[in-house]
């Protein structure tokens, strides 16, 4: 989060304190529109820390990612 609130007082000239707060709504917006499949990691995803894994497939076999998901639409 440090990085976008960074970009946001370079980039858009708001103070620190502002900056912080409009991250924590750039944060809130991103995790309510991601799929079910990836709530709550919208601060990995900000901060470049997203799982891959996460959308290749489901270490457990749970068959919950998004490629499972579209694998369903097709068979």
């Amino acid at each position: 989060m440090e990085k976008l609130v960074n970009e946001l007082i370079q980039k858009a000239g708001l103070s620190p304190e502002l900056a912080q707060k409009a991250s924590v709504v750039v944060l809130d917006y991103i995790n309510k529109h991601l799929p079910d499949s990836l709530k709550g990691k919208g601060e990995s995803i900000l901060n470049g820390n997203f799982d891959v894994q996460s959308l290749l497939g489901n270490k457990e076999g749970g068959g919950d990612s998004l490629v499972d998901k579209a694998k369903g639409l097709f068979s």
